[in-house]
């Protein structure tokens, strides 16, 4: 059950809606491009039995405002930052899914010296999607700006046929389950002004370079699917740059897999969390 909902300001007057499940240790979960917070509903009842968890819905997305303002991935992890003080969050853990890994990288580079973090997690991401080096499979690599523009015209006038498409893209072997008309649901939630302007800034920045100064443990799953061809070996090479980073593959599912393999992502989750905290706690 939700403990806490509700809508916060942040300091340029974007208006966030968040929510806060349970207690304990804070847990931050960032959903993906285009997504929002009801696509961890596999995973807040769970992990709230354990752990305070937090999510959000990023500007433009969900519940949140559609404002014309900060659709860059560096303004929404000033978003994280802005919400988690207004929280009183202490010594949290930040994860997040595809969109919201950079987000998480950018937070880290930011926020570094002063970061309240005491782990990480990079759920099924690239930090450069550009990057044209062999470790990355996303499918706009190597700079493909054609492909970019293909797909912003898609989705600007091809509208439902894009979001269908990319609802089956994120599950397994790219077919969408029954019962999850819910995600084209979310999907439409973002203007499509708002959707390619965030994605624009998404693809062409290279937070790959931040790996290596990690400093907290961070936690890295990824799995193989439409959206990352060869996902887990891209997340085992990203592990190898992290000083103190843990690999975990998920062979069942596709770049859902928090949804899919809900009940094996929740375990590592919270075995990865309790790794993290002191050993008195």
């Amino acid at each position: 059950m939700t403990q806490t909902n509700g809508f916060f300001t942040t300091s340029d007057q974007a208006h966030l809606y968040y929510e806060v499940h349970g207690k304990g240790q804070p847990l931050f979960l960032v959903h993906g491009w285009q997504c929002s917070s009801r696509f961890w509903q596999h995973n807040i009842p769970e992990l709230s039995k354990h752990f305070q968890v937090i999510v959000m819905d990023n500007r433009g997305h969900g519940k949140s405002s559609k404002g014309l303002q900060g659709q860059i991935v560096a303004r929404y992890a000033q978003d994280i930052r802005e919400l988690s003080e207004f929280l009183g969050l202490k010594n949290f853990i930040l994860m997040g899914w595809s969109l919201g890994g950079p987000t998480v990288l950018s937070y880290w580079q930011q926020y570094k010296t002063d970061s309240n973090l005491i782990g990480l997690g990079l759920i099924d991401m690239t930090p450069f999607p550009f990057s044209p080096e062999e470790w990355n499979s996303q499918g706009l690599r190597n700079y493909n700006m054609e492909g970019f523009n293909a797909q912003v015209n898609r989705l600007v006038n091809e509208r439902e046929e894009y979001f269908e498409f990319f609802a089956n893209a994120i599950f397994k072997d790219g077919k969408r389950p029954a019962g999850t008309d819910w995600v084209i649901e979310e999907f439409r939630k973002l203007p499509p002004w708002l959707s390619a302007a965030i994605y624009s800034d998404y693809i062409a920045t290279d937070f790959t370079n931040v790996l290596p100064t990690i400093t907290v443990p961070t936690l890295v799953v990824n799995a193989d699917g439409p959206v990352f061809a060869w996902g887990i070996k891209q997340g085992t090479y990203l592990t190898s740059l992290i000083p103190n980073g843990k690999f975990v593959a998920f062979t069942e599912s596709g770049h859902m897999l928090f949804y899919e393999e809900a009940e094996k992502f929740n375990q590592t989750v919270s075995d990865f969390i309790k790794d993290c905290l002191p050993q008195n706690v």
